[in-house]
């Protein structure tokens, strides 16, 4: 219940908690949307690398509706993702959209019919989880640091580099020649 300042704050930490573990999650995460996607679930489903909806899915944050309003880590998450005049729609008109409109806006990354949604969204985990886990991390990592307006420091550009030392690169390239699936370790 959020019928106190107190009880708002509790809320709001918990939820910006799990909206950064989310985030900072150093394995790629994969959001399944069914259905009405509003409030909470969708500052769930933001904080998530990729998103994938069934195309009855709807989106929204209509909480201008009631009064309430979304906080700093909400928002910050939602203008990373799809900017901030489609933030600032979302927010002041409070509309409940389509999964097209979310698909057009950035907000979802994938469009699928409802009855394939599951199988589209372990298909989509399952070809991640078959890379290489390191490149995957690093992807991931230098997309978010990308977020951040200050140069990339010489080590930073390096980094970009490192891949190549790494067994799952050996592997990865030995698997190529071969032409067979590469094993991938995570080192």
């Amino acid at each position: 219940e959020r019928a106190t300042p107190a009880q708002a704050r509790s809320y709001g930490q918990a939820m910006h908690a799990a909206m950064r573990a989310l985030r900072d999650c150093r394995h790629p995460t994969v959001a399944l949307i069914k259905g009405i996607c509003v409030g909470g679930g969708l500052e769930l489903a933001i904080s998530c690398d990729l998103r994938i909806c069934g195309e009855s899915s709807r989106f929204g944050v209509p909480v201008n509706r009631i009064g309430g309003i979304l906080d700093y880590p909400e928002i910050s998450t939602l203008i990373e993702l799809v900017g901030r005049a489609t933030t600032l729609e979302i927010l002041l008109e409070g509309r409940v959209f389509d999964a097209a409109e979310a698909k057009e806006k950035g907000l979802v990354t994938r469009v699928v019919p409802d009855d394939q949604v599951e199988q589209a969204a372990y298909a989509s985990a399952r070809r991640i989880a078959d890379g290489a886990p390191l490149s995957n991390r690093w992807h991931k990592k230098f997309a978010r640091r990308l977020l951040d307006q200050q140069p990339l420091s010489a080590e930073e550009f390096d980094e970009g580099f490192a891949n190549i030392a790494t067994a799952d690169y050996q592997e990865g390239y030995q698997a190529f020649v071969e032409k067979r699936p590469p094993q991938f370790t995570g080192q």
